[in-house]
This record gives structure tokens, C-alpha cells and sequence, in this order.
């Protein structure tokens, strides 16, 4: 097994400022807003005393979880102590399994009491790429944003992937919506399936809510003991075996 560390790291402050500007880029083509990650990311952090009202966040670009390689870049995950976290790799490269390009990763969260007593809580993350390019081509994008986040005000807990969008992408030579429905699962005949805008809710929506959102996420599976249909892609006798996964663009976040 390869363990693939492709993540190139610059400064915080260089890797906001050419994140930001893909983020524009990437708002200029799909309409996207992300208003909501500028107002947290600048944000004045509270004391250490409010940090028992807790918020987690984490994200990466490209992860892959296969017998013959495995590698996460980039990745950022928020601090203990809060704040802001970031990660950028200008490519992304895994032969023969995935691609990208102008990747980043960001991570930031605050916690705080409201002048009644009742936590004040946010978490926000956001992965952005590139020219993505999954198993030769069978999985194209010219850019993924992922956006997850997540707050506890007023008694209430909520999470939300708002912003999350997919440009140009085309699956197994279909091209497929900007703003995919969520949880939308596609059949790669031979190789498995995929899940596009992943969304995973958790939480009670009261004391504690909590968002993973991967835009696109491949289960790689292989037939044991049976035959492929060519026309339906789907097996005849034996089983399908799990043999690994490849994730895209993922943000979570969470808040109690």
C-alpha cells in the first residue's frame, strides 16, 4: 500500500488569499454565495471560559481508501481551542484513481454564551477543487465546492450544506445538474457505484446538530463468484465485495 502525502503547504495567510480567490472564481461560474464563511472567518474568537459551548469542523479535498493506495490532502481540521484551520495542495494526483487540482481546505468555529445564558455556537468548513478527474475519466468536474455548517442559538440546534455545488460534472458520460440532489446514488457497472452531495445529518436539532456533506463519493466494489451484466451493470449470483472508496470535496461540521 502506497501512502500518498501530496499536500503542499503554504503560509495561513497566502493559503486564505488563493483560496479565496478560487472561491470567487468558482462563484463567478455557478452563482454561489458564500457571504456566510467570510462573516466566521473574521469574526472576533471568544474567551476560553465560552469554549465549553463546543463547535467541530473538519474538511479535505481528495481522500483514497483502496489495498493499493491510501492518502488524504488536503485536510484541515479545527483546533481544540477554536479559531481557524486551513490546508491547500496545488495538485492532487493518485494514478489511475484520482485527480485534482487548486485544492483547499478550510476549518473555523466559535462558541460563546448569549446574554441569557444559552450557548452561542457556530461551525463552518469548505472544500474547494479543481479540474477534477476520477478513474481515468469516468468521473469529470471543473469544480467542487462542499460547505457544511453548523450553529446552536436559542435553543435550537441546526445544520445545513448550503452553497455546496458541482460544475460541469459529468458521470460515466452524463452530464449532471449544478445543485445535484442530495443523496443522489448512480451505478458504475464494473467498478460500483457513486453517491453525489452526500448528506449526512446527525444530532437532536435541539442540544446538538451536526452536517458531513462529500459531494462525490465513489464505493468501489468488486463481484465475487458471479457474472457482470453488460446491459444492467448489475450482478448474477455471487456478491458484491467492498474493496475501497474514493471521496471529493468533504466539509463537517458540528455544534453543542
Amino acid at each position: 500500500m502506497t501512502n500518498y502525502a501530496f499536500s503542499e503547504t503554504i503560509g495561513s495567510d497566502g493559503a486564505l488569499k488563493k483560496e479565496d480567490c478560487m472561491m470567487k472564481k468558482f462563484a463567478t461560474t455557478t452563482g454561489c454565495a458564500l457571504g456566510l464563511l467570510v462573516l466566521v472567518c473574521s469574526a472576533a474568537l471568544p474567551s476560553a471560559a465560552a469554549w465549553a459551548q463546543t463547535p467541530a469542523a473538519q474538511s479535505f479535498g481528495v481522500a483514497v481508501n483502496t489495498p493499493t493506495a491510501s492518502g488524504t490532502s488536503p485536510f484541515a481540521v479545527l483546533p481544540p481551542d477554536g479559531g481557524l484551520a486551513s490546508d491547500n495542495a496545488p495538485s492532487v494526483n493518485v494514478p489511475g484513481l484520482a485527480g485534482a487540482e487548486n485544492a483547499f481546505a478550510i476549518a473555523t468555529g466559535a462558541g460563546d454564551l448569549g446574554p441569557t445564558g444559552t450557548p452561542l455556537v457556530s461551525a463552518v468548513s469548505n472544500s474547494t477543487l479543481e479540474s477534477v478527474n476520477l478513474l481515468n475519466g469516468l468521473i469529470t468536474a471543473d469544480a467542487v465546492l462542499a460547505f457544511a455548517s453548523s450553529a446552536v442559538e436559542n435553543g435550537t440546534a441546526s445544520s445545513n450544506a448550503e452553497g455546496s455545488q458541482l460544475a460541469n460534472l459529468v458521470v460515466n458520460g452524463v452530464a449532471m445538474p449544478t445543485d445535484v440532489a442530495p443523496n443522489t446514488r448512480i451505478s458504475l457497472p464494473g467498478v460500483g457505484y457513486v453517491v453525489l452531495n452526500e448528506q449526512i445529518l446527525s444530532g437532536d436539532g435541539v442540544t446538538n446538530s451536526g452536517m458531513t456533506v462529500n459531494m462525490i463519493h465513489v464505493y468501489l466494489q468488486s463481484l465475487v463468484g458471479g457474472i457482470l451484466d453488460p446491459l444492467t451493470g448489475q450482478s448474477v449470483g455471487g456478491t458484491l465485495q467492498s474493496t475501497g472508496e474514493i471521496i471529493v470535496g468533504s466539509a463537517s461540521s458540528s455544534a453543542r
